[in-house]
């Protein structure tokens, strides 16, 4: 039975839209590179995809559109070395080698443009409010970056970095207490397992974790060392030759929220808001750098600051997303214009030619 690995390859993030697009296709032998406006159905083309492999039998990856939590970016068809991605804006991917790995598909050649000049303003408007949406909500992540480093200060001033230290040196002891073989068919790569989207925070930590068998879930307050710590691990990992998968923070792609070590069957993971995972399996392990590392009259004597802090974080954090909303409805009301200029029907005529292309080749000796 065929797998399916759910991730997202692009954040909107406090730095503003952030791509990880190129570690995440890196490596594959053929891209098939989407092109078009919005409305031409490049997600359906690519979700129609990936059931039809699916159903052959063969694992798939799916990128995970950040901006819409009901279309895709990307379908990576691991075993074949077939990747098809979306190549427009904010996500833009352009061919390296052309013809040799990377194809476009321009999916804008079954529009009928006649129709779309006939609502010109109001498709020019809309766009420009999407920007300005996009603008919006990335200054709002910003500001609400900021609030969340003055309290970081705050907890990084009752941290005992050196029981830190203790903590870090003993869990890489147990994880790399065996050997393992290096390669195991695996591939180092940089991806999301979540992102901001207009519904709020999203992630897939469970579904990506579901064949580790070790899970080291790291709990804790902002600045208790938790990115650190992992981030060490995986320098350790990568020292000694074992493929590693760093999945960054969606929202700080500067800090680390999760690493895998494929080799190993071993996660080490950040389990706190907004992502919050306990030990549900026999094997999962939680290490509580609060509890281990912190000064707990932290808490008690910066009390209302710490409170009115995470009040204003959330506050601004809840805008932010009001503005990815803002930016989807206006986006689904665009893609309506080009939707009705759409021939779908040449276009799953032309899903159906791909399908028998990628079968076809398998099926050569």
């Amino acid at each position: 039975m065929s797998k399916v690995k759910n991730f997202y390859a692009g954040s909107n993030s406090s730095i503003g839209f952030y791509s990880l697009y190129d570690e995440a296709l890196k490596d594959l032998e053929t891209l098939y590179i989407l092109k078009g406006g919005p409305g031409t159905g490049k997600s359906s083309f690519m979700k129609k995809v990936g059931s039809a492999v699916a159903q052959a039998g063969y694992n798939i990856e799916v990128l995970h559109c950040s901006s819409d939590n009901k279309s895709i970016d990307g379908i990576i068809i691991p075993a074949l070395k077939i990747g098809f991605v979306d190549g427009t804006a904010p996500h833009i991917v352009d061919p390296k080698y052309p013809g040799v790995v990377d194809k476009i598909i321009n999916l804008g050649d079954y529009r009928d443009d006649t129709k779309l000049k006939q609502h010109r303003e109001e498709i020019v408007q809309l766009t420009d409010e999407i920007s300005d949406c996009f603008r919006e909500a990335y200054q709002k992540f910003a500001d609400a970056k900021k609030v969340h480093l003055k309290k970081e200060e705050i907890y990084i001033e009752a941290m005992d970095f050196n029981k830190a230290d203790e903590i870090t040196q003993h869990l890489m002891e147990k994880i790399f207490e065996r050997t393992a073989d290096p390669g195991k068919n695996n591939k180092s790569r940089k991806i999301f397992f979540g992102a901001a989207t207009p519904e709020g925070p999203v992630n897939y930590i469970d579904n990506i974790t579901e064949d580790v068998a070790k899970r080291y879930i790291i709990k804790g307050r902002s600045g208790s060392g938790k990115s650190t710590l992992m981030k060490r691990i995986a320098k350790k990992a990568e020292s000694m030759d074992l493929n590693v998968e760093t999945y960054y923070c969606a929202f700080d792609p500067n800090s680390v929220d999760m690493i895998i070590i494929p080799s190993l069957d071993v996660a080490v993971l950040d389990g706190t808001a907004p992502h919050v995972i306990d030990a549900t399996r026999a094997n999962d392990e939680i290490i509580d750098m609060f509890e281990l590392c912190i000064d707990k009259t932290v808490e008690v004597e910066r009390r209302e600051e710490i409170k009115e802090l995470e009040s204003r974080y959330k506050h601004i954090m809840r805008l932010g997303t009001a503005s990815l909303q803002k930016a989807k409805d206006l986006h689904d009301r665009l893609e309506a214009y080009y939707i009705a200029a759409m021939d779908f029907a040449a276009i799953d005529r032309r899903q159906e030619e791909l399908l028998e292309e990628i079968f076809a080749a398998t099926r050569q000796p």
